[in-house]
């Protein structure tokens, strides 16, 4: 198995990439999206900037929005939450949609007890709690939908010697 060195997460993209972001994605080993894609193109943009794409399902995100039958197909495809493993180290993803505007980290951290680190999106507020294990982090909203006043944000994990470097980007 491939060592992964950089992982961008990414999430709320609501449609839209925002383009200060797409180089990043374009150069990593792992691009993770947490849900309200709300355009299957970000799907298959993804899948051209990267070989290992993973996908949640947002409260968006429902077949009945969509008018083509194969963008239904795609769409109906992504689950709610899914859990993949980097580096011997175990990544939990869901949308966070069930935990209304605020997340409650300690329920994540009791639904994923076994992650290194737990991603949700739905708030579109960027959080990188590391106060303890698992880690919980939020990327924010990647497009152009609600940035709280902000820009587009997403998160990049630098992972080096099995350490693992969290950094987060926002732009304005």
């Amino acid at each position: 198995m491939k060592k992964i060195n950089t992982v961008s997460i990414i999430s709320d993209t609501h449609g839209i990439v925002d383009s200060h972001i797409v180089s990043y994605l374009k150069n990593s080993d792992v691009i993770i999206h947490a849900g309200d894609i709300c355009s299957t193109k970000i799907i298959s943009d993804l899948n051209r900037y990267c070989d290992q794409v993973y996908v949640v399902a947002g409260n968006n995100d429902v077949p009945e929005k969509y008018f083509e039958h194969k963008d239904k197909k795609i769409i109906s495809g992504l689950k709610k939450t899914q859990t993949i493993e980097i580096n011997n180290q175990i990544i939990s993803i869901e949308h966070g949609d069930r935990f209304g505007h605020k997340a409650d980290h300690n329920g994540l951290r009791q639904s994923y007890p076994n992650s290194k680190l737990i991603i949700y999106g739905h708030t579109h507020i960027q959080v990188c709690d590391q106060d303890k294990e698992p880690w919980v982090v939020n990327p924010g909203a990647c497009g152009h939908t609600r940035n709280n006043d902000g820009g587009p944000c997403f998160i990049q994990i630098e992972i080096k010697d099995n350490k693992w470097d969290i950094i987060t980007y926002c732009f304005n």
